[in-house]
């Protein structure tokens, strides 16, 4: 029996999506639930928020059994404020948890193999991820590890919290510059990193993904990725922040894990799979193509700013 762990879940303006996303948490036995929402930027999103926080108040009315901690913004403070702020304040209080976004909806199996990853590599300070989405199987066992992380539905540990640095401090310094050659072998996969991540940490991109990734990449750690996909990201539609255009990664399919589970026998880079991750996620023209319009709205921001 795995040990129990807080889920995390960030909400916004899906009420529909909130209310099933709290029933699956309650079936799976979850103790406690951290619920962090941001806050509208108009009034009809005010609409939708208020409903997404009577959904909620109503869940911890009907679930006495179940700790719930919540946080509702009167004021919008943007994606990656709530999520870095909200992730701050749990790993405080938790050694480890599991994180959900109201857009990517598990299944049953992505609660069991987190909280049983959680707990194998507790003490392992180079696996600082563990990712429900996976894009297939590369060998025997159940999961493999991958210098990619994917965060669409997770989970980490207060340790490797800590690493996180959401301002990138070595972008651009000889240890960046070392570490981008280990990650992938493509020198137009170099430069796609360089520019995606100058475009975030510029501030120009609301978002705290490429900073985790940012910081697995200079920590040269690993994430578990499991060999069935986990989760499905359902949220790539107008109510996203950045995910607005529908892609291959959209609405993936699901299944199940075959337990009990078959461990890697050492916790290295799988490199065949980081590679697929790579080309899947980022080493294709849609990707390629989202990053240049970010870099060309972004330059036209700064030079729009001169005048």
């Amino acid at each position: 029996m795995s040990k129990q762990y807080p889920v995390v879940l960030f909400v916004f303006k899906r009420p529909s999506t909130t209310k099933i996303f709290l029933d699956l948490i309650a079936l799976a036995s979850i103790e406690k639930i951290y619920v962090f929402a941001d806050g509208p930027r108009d009034k009809e999103e005010e609409v939708l928020t208020s409903q997404v926080k009577n959904i909620t108040q109503q869940f911890a009315s009907s679930h006495k059994s179940i700790q719930m901690i919540t946080k509702f913004s009167d004021h919008n403070i943007g994606l990656k404020n709530t999520f870095i702020d909200g992730l701050n304040s749990v790993f405080q209080k938790e050694t480890a948890a599991i994180i959900l976004e109201d857009d990517c909806l598990p299944t049953p199996d992505f609660f069991k193999f987190t909280a049983s990853m959680l707990t194998k590599y507790y003490d392992q300070p180079k696996v600082m991820s563990i990712a429900g989405t996976s894009i297939g199987s590369f060998n025997h066992n159940s999961y493999d590890f991958s210098r990619y992380q994917l965060c669409w539905g997770w989970a980490t540990w207060a340790r490797a919290w800590k690493l996180y640095d959401p301002h990138m401090k070595l972008m651009g310094s000889p240890v960046w510059k070392n570490r981008i050659f280990k990650i992938t072998k493509f020198p137009h996969m170099r430069w796609y990193w360089n520019m995606m991540l100058s475009i975030v940490k510029s501030g120009w991109l609301n978002t705290w993904d490429y900073q985790w990734a940012y910081s697995l990449f200079i920590s040269d750690g690993l994430a578990i990725i499991p060999k069935c996909n986990l989760v499905s990201n359902i949220g790539f539609d107008k109510a996203a922040t950045n995910t607005l255009v529908k892609s291959n990664v959209s609405n993936m399919a699901t299944s199940s894990l075959k337990w009990p589970l078959t461990h890697p026998k050492e916790v290295i880079d799988n490199s065949k799979l980081s590679e697929s991750i790579e080309h899947y996620f980022y080493n294709n023209p849609i990707a390629i193509l989202g990053m240049l319009r970010q870099y060309f709205y972004w330059k036209r921001s700064q030079y729009a700013h001169r005048y």
